[in-house]
């Protein structure tokens, strides 16, 4: 008996992921679950990308799922930005939504740029069951990036070499792991008979670059400024989530350390180091078939691997 197949729609920053499961959902009457490590802090919209560039689809924010064009959207504002949630806490969330979502008779996309999410999400990669250590982030949080790289080379080399030396929020949990003793028993609430579709959107680099650019700038004309002084004003000025891609440059900008101009392109800078992570970290998964977004008919090709999926599931 052939197994139900889940779908993961993933690529680097603003190859179209979300725009393209929006049209899937709506013909393969699905739902989507945001993997994205950015997408699950209120209050974060504009520079986290929760809504498709250039569309006109109808938004509705609902207590626990958006509602984009008529298609539920699981997984953004999941907690807000002084929080902490972990992709352990991620992954029995989307384990037991995508659950729920299947057992109504729908279709689950998986849909987002989080790779480390995704491995976990299909079990590639397993968490480490170290549960938080709050006084222990606190003064972790308080230490400069390069006294976070030294420490955590200190603790475990290896670790070191693998990590994004550049992300603080990584460093951070890295180091605890190493250090707190405060375990997770719980497993992870894994799907049984299903199997996953994985499918990548990329490109030529510098076409992946132009879109991210145009997405910058559109996403400061959306009111990107507005929305940072809003989780200023709400008292998130000192949350780690604030000095993370696209957040920095603008906090930047509206202490008046930079110019608007010079702003911006520091944010177009950090999305282009930001895709050639997520695009270093996508090479380790054999199991991803990758299709070229320039492409004419890209998504027919894709439209017709998800019906034929569907259909040998139902034909099993």
């Amino acid at each position: 008996m052939g197994k139900r197949k889940i779908f993961i729609i993933l690529g680097p920053t603003s190859t179209g992921k979300t725009s393209l499961a929006l049209s899937l959902c709506k013909d393969f009457n699905g739902e989507i679950i945001s993997a994205d490590s950015r997408q699950i802090y209120k209050y974060m919209d504009i520079g986290t990308g929760k809504i498709p560039m250039n569309s006109e689809v109808e938004i509705k924010r609902e207590d626990t799922y958006w509602v984009l064009g008529k298609v539920k959207t699981w997984g953004y504002d999941l907690v807000t930005p002084d929080r902490f949630f972990s992709g352990y806490d991620f992954s029995v969330f989307a384990l037991k939504k995508a659950d729920e979502i299947l057992r109504s008779g729908k279709n689950v996309f998986l849909v987002g740029g989080t790779g480390f999410y995704i491995d976990l999400f299909t079990g590639k990669v397993k968490p480490s069951n170290v549960k938080p250590d709050l006084e222990l982030r606190k003064s972790l949080e308080k230490m400069r990036l390069e006294e976070l790289q030294g420490k955590l080379e200190g603790l475990n080399r290896k670790v070191f070499e693998k990590i994004d030396k550049q992300n603080k929020v990584r460093l951070i949990r890295a180091i605890e792991r190493q250090i707190s003793k405060n375990i997770n028993e719980t497993s992870l609430p894994y799907i049984e008979n299903y199997s996953f579709v994985q499918i990548g959107l990329n490109s030529q680099r510098g076409i992946l670059h132009k879109r991210a650019d145009l997405w910058v700038d559109e996403i400061w004309r959306q009111g990107l400024v507005e929305e940072v002084r809003k989780l200023i004003e709400m008292g998130y000025n000192d949350s780690l989530k604030l000095q993370g891609i696209i957040y920095k440059s603008v906090m930047q900008f509206v202490d008046g350390k930079i110019s608007k101009e010079d702003a911006i392109q520091l944010s177009k800078y950090d999305v282009h180091k930001y895709i050639k992570r997520q695009l270093t970290y996508f090479k380790k998964n054999k199991d991803i078939a990758w299709v070229d977004i320039s492409e004419d008919g890209y998504k027919k090709m894709i439209y017709n691997k998800v019906e034929k999926e569907l259909r040998r599931w139902i034909n099993r």
